[in-house]
């Protein structure tokens, strides 16, 4: 066969059911014609010899934010800041190069990581500029705060939870969900269509830069208009990489009059442990008098579960502490006791916190686990770390319990959460193998199959992804060593990307 595409001396990780090993890899119109080991089989067009490097499937993030993504690779990064005047100096930095009217995002900011222990207030802000609407976001996005000009834009009622007031003042910070989501809803559908898909362009070149050749991207709900799922719809054909497109919306109708496969995302039940909204059972070590914040009731989350199984839709939504979980768990259970058991795949997003009988219900629900193995590695240690902190040790080394969850017999997919965490497929299979926190260990086998094919099977893709088979889709990911060889060394941390490659069409090369 004369193929378009022939990849050969090669270490071939195919991730087929018997998780097979070839030599070379021959493509045809974009899909794989044959595998082997030994002796070429035919002639190409175009001949990559990686000289025993490494192919992988192209490997697939299964949990994005691509607005935020984007925003913050053109934002003020605060992530060095220590005092609030360092923030502010930042962002007036980032100011200088703004036309007047022309917003200022902040990014990366966590209150604990500074030494006020808080968020810099409108006054503060006002001092840095008030030509532009400036708006600094919290590094989960559970939180922000604004200067005047925002405010104007963002139009948060003032008794809304988590409005931070002094003496009666609005002060600009919000530190809940409800108020934080409605700035950021607000002010970012503000912003011009282009402006938009300038920062969708990005998170996909961005992806395909780490490897990644297909992204679960998580689009409105927080962008005013849906702008961003409007675009996605309608150009996603222009992107790198392919998009699993997850409109997040409460309303499920909606989504079924665009004819989606799918709804919800990252819709939260609960919130983010740094700002104490992560729904647990026991109050915060650092923050007793707090347990978290259930955002809706058992109504609401059945509704929008009970439409969609009955729609025949997948959903997906936010749940990291254990009475969130709890509160998600028991809703799909009683929506299959009620319709059935369909082939719908319906994920838990984070499952950050499980109890022991939680992992075991997960699995005889059937349920996908969608968990972000970056975000234990960035915010945890065995002694110490952030999650020690906040949560103490014992839960902390309850949170993302991989060997657990797996035993149990349920599929976890992986995703990075970006931005919250960078994507870096590379770095999560090595955080899943050789962890800074050894309770999450698993196999070299388990950690691929989460970003492969139980990624392709969490998006219903198997039948053209996830594996390195013939008539699949030709997308590979090739990096410089086997992680098979390094399993045990922390030379697996230094795995680099060569090649990253869609349907046989070289999208990123080192």
């Amino acid at each position: 066969m004369n193929y378009d595409l022939l990849i050969k001396n090669a270490k071939i990780i195919t991730m087929d059911q018997d998780l097979s090993h070839s030599e070379w890899v021959g493509v045809k119109d974009g899909k794989i014609a044959a595998v082997g080991s030994g002796e070429v089989n035919g002639e190409a067009t175009k001949m990559i010899d990686l000289g025993g490097k490494t192919v992988l499937p192209g490997l697939t993030d299964c949990h994005t934010h691509p607005i935020l993504t984007g925003l913050c690779m053109n934002s003020v990064d605060l992530s060095g800041a220590k005092t609030i005047d360092e923030v502010l100096s930042l962002m007036k930095s980032g100011a200088e190069s703004k036309k007047d009217g022309e917003w200022i995002f902040g990014v990366n900011f966590l209150p604990q990581l500074v030494k006020e222990n808080r968020y810099p207030n409108r006054h503060e802000l006002d001092n840095v500029c008030t030509t532009n609407p400036m708006m600094i976001f919290a590094a989960t996005f559970h939180g922000s705060s604004i200067n005047t000009k925002a405010m104007d834009v963002c139009q948060v009622p003032e008794d809304m939870p988590g409005v931070e007031k002094e003496n009666g003042d609005v002060l600009g910070v919000y530190i809940s969900d409800e108020s934080s989501f409605l700035a950021t809803y607000n002010a970012l559908g503000s912003l011009d269509d282009e402006i938009i898909w300038g920062y969708i362009k990005d998170w996909a070149d961005f992806a395909a830069s780490n490897g990644v050749t297909v992204a679960h991207g998580f689009f409105s709900m927080l962008v005013a208009g849906d702008k961003d799922l409007k675009l996605i719809l309608a150009r996603k054909d222009e992107l790198p990489i392919e998009v699993v497109v997850f409109y997040q919306t409460w309303n499920v109708d909606e989504a079924v009059a665009l004819g989606l496969p799918r709804v919800g995302g990252c819709l939260t039940l609960d919130g983010s442990p740094f700002e104490y909204t992560a729904a647990n059972f026991e109050p915060y070590t650092s923050e007793p008098s707090m347990r978290g914040v259930l955002y809706h009731n058992d109504a609401e989350v059945y509704d929008v579960v009970s439409k969609a199984h009955a729609n025949n839709m997948q959903t997906a939504l936010h749940a990291v502490g254990e009475r969130a979980i709890d509160q998600l768990m028991y809703t799909y259970d009683r929506v299959i006791k009620e319709q059935g058991k369909k082939d719908l795949r319906h994920r838990i997003e984070h499952f950050t916190l499980p109890t022991e009988s939680q992992i075991k219900m997960a699995a005889e629900l059937g349920i996908v686990l969608s968990m972000q193995p970056g975000i234990p590695y960035t915010w945890d240690l065995p002694e110490g770390g952030s999650m020690e902190f906040l949560m103490g040790r014992e839960r902390a080394d309850r949170m993302d319990p991989y060997p657990k969850i797996i035993e149990a017999g349920n599929i976890i997919c992986a995703g990075s959460d970006t931005p919250v965490t960078k994507m870096n497929p590379l770095i999560d299979i090595a955080s899943c193998v050789n962890s800074p926190n050894p309770i999450r260990n698993i196999s070299v086998d388990n950690a691929l199959k989460m970003l492969t094919n139980h990624a392709a099977y969490a998006g219903h893709l198997e039948g053209r992804k996830g594996s390195i088979e013939v008539g699949k889709d030709a997308d590979f990911t090739i990096i410089d060593r086997d992680p098979y060889a390094y399993a045990n060394s922390k030379e697996i941390y230094d795995m680099e990307l060569l090649y990253t490659i869609r349907e046989g069409q070289i999208i990123y090369q080192k």
